[in-house]
């Protein structure tokens, strides 16, 4: 332990609590028997999600001046040649991305100074600090241009409805002349400037019988110049994110008498005053409470502009910002309705509901498994949460945003009746 003082005063000097302790080295020694334990600084974070621990070890150079290795059979002996370093590992919770454990190795370095490996743990126990963020907090009445600006351009479009149908499929002529034109010119996607988003593609309607997961043919709509045109194109359903074969009330002159209860999830815009004020103030833990879902604790941190891990600490001020864009139009209440419609369908299906639905991504990351915001349940509740997937499925936006028409009374463009 005296090798370590050095170490453990400098630690104390920069107010990081260490205390002195035992490691007992994972792998065999020599002979295959298992390590001695060796004295060893400890550090754990307040809430033990993570924890680090400095060792002196025996270690040898790499050639070409990288550093240090050290045997991990040999170098906790002391007795062992080689150069005295300082070993500092740190482990900390799996958030769903490393696949190596529940707590994994994070950071492993040697040092050859009792100083750097001090810093190493020192800025290690700082680093939420260092790459927390300020929440964005949306200014109302630029939402409220925003939203003005949105809802005049729905109007005008629906009011001279500019729709053209090509050629489509057999299978598709009754939907196709089911097409409620100023209904789907009022709801089609829209981006933040009021006009069609060029991007969208609008899955319409599909043959019900071929499973979510699956390539088929679809009746769909796209913005063309300034017309909306309908035709066809080979979709994987799951992976749409405008898919309203789920919502005809958005495009079918035959639903167009649906009820709000089925529309909005509400009887009445007053029902969900709650959720948009706290909305409104950019609050989404108090709109979450009062709407009765669920938000896991990595999710919190996150929205609070915490890191939820000190490893992916530098990703803190992306995953905030897109997470805040990514709620722009969340409407919570109707989570609990989309995450049924969802399963529902799947069961039918008979695939899997194990997993939780995507919702959207956060960015940020390199990897092949993406971080993303996605719903699940928990006793009985909508639970939203971090998730790692490789996959493109995602929750269609139909079911859990702010629909068009509610929008127009919740800010009051037109009167609710």
């Amino acid at each position: 332990m005296r090798l370590l003082e050095p170490v453990a005063t400098l630690c104390a000097e920069a107010g990081v609590p260490v205390s002195g302790g035992s490691f007992r080295p994972a792998a065999p020694d020599a002979t295959g028997a298992p390590q001695t334990p060796v004295a060893a600084l400890r550090c754990t974070a307040e809430d033990d999600s993570w924890d680090a621990v400095v060792t002196a070890v025996r270690g040898h150079r790499r050639a070409g001046g990288g550093g240090y290795a050290r045997d991990p059979r040999t170098g906790y002996d002391l007795d062992s040649p080689g150069d005295l370093v300082f070993e500092v590992q740190i482990r900390e919770d799996d958030d769903g991305l490393g696949g190596h454990g529940p707590r994994p190795i994070v950071v492993f370095r040697l040092f050859e100074q009792a100083r750097a490996a001090a810093d190493e743990l020192i800025l290690w126990h700082r680093r939420a600090g260092l790459f927390t963020v300020d929440p964005p907090v949306e200014d109302p009445k630029a939402r409220l241009r925003r939203e003005r600006r949105r809802f005049e351009h729905r109007r005008a479009a629906a009011e001279s409805a500019r729709v053209r149908v090509a050629e489509v499929p057999a299978q598709f002529a009754a939907a196709a002349a089911a097409i409620d034109p100023s209904a789907l010119c009022f709801h089609f996607p829209r981006d933040r400037n009021g006009r069609y988003l060029r991007s969208a593609v609008v899955a319409l309607a599909r043959d019900p019988g071929v499973r979510p997961h699956l390539r088929t043919r679809w009746l769909t709509a796209r913005a063309h110049g300034p017309d909306l045109l309908v035709g066809a194109a080979d979709l994987i359903s799951a992976n749409q994110p405008h898919r309203w074969d789920l919502t005809p009330w958005l495009w079918r002159r035959d639903h167009a008498g649906t009820g709000p209860t089925n529309r909005w999830q509400v009887e009445h815009p007053d029902d969900v005053a709650p959720v948009v004020d706290a909305m409104r103030r950019s609050a989404w833990p108090d709109a979450f409470d009062a709407a009765g879902v669920r938000v896991e604790p990595d999710l919190l941190r996150i929205l609070a502009g915490v890191p939820h891990r000190h490893f992916r600490a530098e990703v803190t001020g992306t995953w905030v910002t897109n997470l805040y864009t990514g709620f722009t139009d969340l409407a919570p209440w109707r989570l609990g309705a989309a995450y049924r419609a969802w399963h529902d369908e799947r069961t039918r299906h008979g695939l899997t509901t194990r997993d939780p639905v995507v919702l959207f991504g956060l960015g940020g990351l390199g990897t092949a498994r993406k971080p993303k915001v996605a719903l699940g349940t928990e006793a009985g509740q909508p639970l939203l949460r971090l998730t790692y997937t490789g996959g493109n499925a995602v929750l269609p936006h139909a079911l859990w945003t702010v629909p068009a028409d509610l929008a127009a009374h919740l800010y009051g463009f037109v009167a609710a009746q």
